[in-house]
């Protein structure tokens, strides 16, 4: 099988391009970083060296296509106008796929602008580019036109571990602008919260317990990462409801607190822990986390006294 992969000099790209490589397939990389050939010869791989934002070669664009799976790992803002030149030129047979964080636009641009023979999938891995494999991991799919080559790709991720999950392009969005959304939202809202308390984030380690560290090293995580993949989500998620009922929540919140009203708080909590479901799972669970976080801490200090 031969995977092309555009956009394949970054993250997950270049994640992919040693996951296909890693399970048989003759791949090749697309990107225009000046990095790509010496990526392709890390990961080895062979590489084009294209613009993949303009594409305005057109012998490239077909040398491009003459694959049997495309796959399509650039930015949000570009996706559209890479499925736009790429999708009518994929020839019958053949799949193309993306992994874009939302799924309703790209899925349906890419059904209308190829041939019905052509295979068309889209797909989310939820995760990034620092995890070590695809086992126990989420991939959500989203099928439009299934073949043969869609049987082989989701029976690879399967033998690979992923834990795959099939959605519709809208429910995935609807779903996502909570689960990643939301959850992003409020994270990048704690780091610039810090930043204008001015709070010394490492000074204040030494009081924190471990729940408090963990909290702490996501919402580092977060702003460690792309600033510009956070930002298109959000603005490509139609998170107006979400942010619009979060805020109206911290507010109403706040304003309780402010009052001193400890048993309006109170019933506030309450009523979200019976929407919440399982809480003693949640507590169970976290409750392994932050063990694992305590032995970790304390094999580090044993280490630094040796």
């Amino acid at each position: 099988m031969r995977v092309t992969i555009l956009g394949g000099a970054g993250g997950m790209g270049q994640w992919f391009a040693g996951f296909f490589k890693d399970n048989g397939a003759e791949v090749k990389i697309v990107d225009k970083s000046a990095k790509t050939e010496a990526i392709a010869e890390e990961i080895g791989v062979q590489f084009l060296k294209a613009d993949i934002s303009g594409l305005p070669d057109e012998s490239q664009t077909e040398r491009i296509v003459d694959t049997d799976v495309l796959l399509l790992a650039v930015p949000i803002d570009l996706t559209g106008a890479v499925i736009e030149r790429v999708g009518p030129k994929m020839r019958d047979g053949s799949l193309l796929m993306d992994i874009t964080s939302v799924k309703k636009v790209p899925v349906e641009l890419m059904r209308l602008v190829t041939n019905e023979g052509v295979e068309v999938l889209g797909t989310h891995p939820l995760y990034g580019p620092s995890a070590t494999s695809m086992r126990g991991q989420t991939v959500i799919f989203v099928p439009v036109r299934k073949g043969t080559l869609y049987e082989r790709v989701y029976e690879m991720f399967e033998r690979n571990g992923a834990k795959i999950e099939i959605l519709t392009g809208e429910v995935h969005d609807e779903v996502m602008s909570v689960i990643m959304g939301l959850t992003h939202f409020v994270l990048i809202a704690f780091g610039v919260t810090l930043k204008e308390l001015e709070f010394d984030v490492e000074g204040s380690r030494k009081f924190m317990s471990p729940m408090y560290e963990i909290i702490t090293d996501f919402v580092g995580r977060i702003l460690h990462q792309d600033p510009r993949l956070y930002a298109l989500m959000q603005t490509n998620f139609e998170m107006g409801e979400v942010h619009a009922t979060f805020l109206a929540c911290a507010k109403r919140l706040q304003e309780l607190v402010a009052a001193g009203d400890v048993e309006a708080v109170m019933a506030e909590m309450g009523m979200a822990k019976t929407h919440f479901g399982d809480t003693e799972r949640a507590m169970e669970d976290s409750d392994g986390v932050i063990e694992e976080k305590i032995n970790r801490s304390c094999k580090k200090h044993e280490s630094a006294q040796d």
